[in-house]
């Protein structure tokens, strides 16, 4: 036998045992929806694959020409390189992986790189060398910066606290308080948003360039840290799309907010561009709970109480 002929069935045997083993696993997974989905895998990625391999085989085998040969060296060849293109993609995006999750693959310069471990890693001491002498508002890769690094997590609402050191620390190096804000919005837990706050965070930050960050973080918001934000200078009466927010909070259902912003006088008589009014949202929502014979929930009836209350003074 010839080194090509060696080379061929050497590389046909792995594609074959490839394949084997894939029909295997496909055979052994459970599918919980007979939507055709795994029969159509088996068909696409097995079974079509291991029909083009037997007649490259055929081929091989029976042919006499070089050329022939060649062409079916080529086809078993396929399943190989792209199974090796596959493992170094994947190789290549583990690490990237990785090195976003040690805070060093954002950033391109060494410095930068070192603040970003010192970020995740919460080392203060680090940051205090190193950040003298960095642009700490530098966006890396996919806009991140430290401040945003330093406040990323699984799940943005919740904290164990060991954040708020390290963004005191960015602070005082001369990061951007703003980068973190949406976070801080969202937290269950109120510290970074004062800490941010007491820094300068602009309370009517627009998300984006776009609306102001109170409508982007509505539905999550607690009502502490709204509280927080009219007393830092929200404006009460912003508008996102011509919405005035008294009127958004209520078409939401957010009537702790809504009842916040009427106790601190925002204007609650301004209607959106298609006439719903905060006044006309509560009656409806209100009259739908009764009509449908539920005691309407104590946040609406005290939203709608200090609304009378209000048009009463006025």
């Amino acid at each position: 036998m010839t080194r090509l002929g060696q080379g061929f069935w050497a590389i046909a045997a792995i594609d074959a045992v490839l394949l084997a083993v894939l029909l295997v696993m496909s055979l052994q997974q459970r599918s919980s929806q007979n939507d055709g989905g795994r029969e159509m895998a088996l068909f696409f990625f097995i079974m079509l694959p291991g029909f083009v391999l037997a007649l490259a085989m055929l081929l091989f085998h029976f042919s006499t020409s070089l050329p022939a040969k060649s062409i079916a060296l080529f086809v078993v060849l396929v399943p190989g390189l792209y199974f090796a293109k596959l493992q170094i993609e994947n190789r290549i995006v583990d690490r990237s992986i990785e090195a976003d999750r040690l805070g060093v693959g954002y950033f391109d310069t060494e410095p930068m790189r070192l603040m970003g471990a010192a970020v995740v890693q919460r080392d203060v001491q680090t940051l205090m060398r190193i950040g003298p002498g960095v642009d700490v508002n530098m966006p890396g890769r996919d806009n991140m910066t430290l401040m945003r690094l330093a406040v990323s997590s699984a799940d943005e609402r919740v904290s164990d606290g060991s954040d708020v050191p390290v963004v005191r620390t960015l602070l005082a190096l001369g990061a951007k308080p703003d980068a973190a804000m949406h976070t801080a919005c969202v937290r269950f837990d109120s510290d970074l948003l004062a800490t941010l706050l007491a820094a300068g965070g602009n309370p009517n930050l627009k998300a984006g360039g776009h609306q102001p960050l109170v409508f982007d973080t509505m539905s999550s918001i607690t009502p502490r840290n709204f509280r927080l934000l009219a007393q830092h200078g929200l404006d009460l009466n912003s508008r996102s799309h011509d919405d005035p927010l008294p009127v958004q909070l209520a078409i939401y259902r957010r009537w702790d907010l809504l009842a916040i912003a009427i106790e601190l006088g925002a204007d609650t008589q301004r209607a959106r561009p298609d006439s719903r009014t905060v006044a006309g949202e509560l009656a409806s929502q209100i009259d739908e709970e009764t009509k449908a014979g539920r005691e309407p929930p104590a946040d609406l009836l005290r939203a709608s109480a200090l609304l009378d209350a209000a048009r009463k003074k006025q």
